[in-house]
């Protein structure tokens, strides 16, 4: 599951590059076989979603405020495309050209294509993390992601904050294939 030679990461990183391998591999074969009926299934009314808006498909909202506030449940679509945005834009603001922003990525409509994306925001995040150093761990602004708090925060503390993206999300994820999965009173066979 990984493709990364770490023995040169930062000690103190190298556990979060673990955990993140990891659960992006697992993610990975838990997506295996996701239709497009699947990947915008909503259980109840109100969910976020993408959906087309003006001929684009677009999010129903970029994200969400950290806290412990009530927030509506997201589709797989919805999620996949969080992680998949969101890490590449991060990505963008701490290797890239720094120019990214909220709509500048589109975000598919489709099961295949959406795990595309969110793979390739994924992996841009991870090669990311494998240019950092010591140094630039403690920079407190090092990612310049211009939203959120990480102008505020050394990276060390956006990298524990992306992979607690990645670990959330992957469970929304997994939790709605599995009611999926059992709709309708389905046996799931494990």
């Amino acid at each position: 599951m990984n493709d990364h030679d770490d023995h040169s990461a930062p000690a103190r990183l190298a556990p979060f590059l673990a955990q993140w391998d990891y659960m992006q591999g697992v993610l990975d074969e838990r997506l295996g076989g996701l239709t497009d009926e699947e990947y915008l299934w909503q259980p109840v009314e109100r969910m976020l979603s993408v959906r087309m808006v003006d001929g684009r498909p677009t999010p129903d909202a970029f994200g969400m405020e950290p806290s412990g506030a009530e927030a509506l449940p997201r589709t797989i679509a919805w999620s996949v495309g969080h992680l998949g945005d969101g890490s590449w834009h991060r990505a963008d603001y701490l290797v890239g050209e720094h120019k990214l922003q909220p709509g500048d990525l589109t975000w598919p409509m489709t099961a295949a294509e959406g795990i595309a994306f969110m793979k390739d925001g994924l992996s841009r995040w991870r090669n990311g993390l494998d240019q950092m150093t010591d140094e630039d761990l403690d920079t407190v602004g090092r990612s310049a992601f211009p939203h959120g708090l990480d102008p505020q925060l050394p990276l060390i503390e956006i990298v524990w904050w992306v992979n607690k993206e990645l670990l959330y999300h992957a469970g929304e994820i997994w939790l709605l294939r599995d009611m999926y999965a059992v709709r309708d009173g389905r046996p799931t066979g494990g």
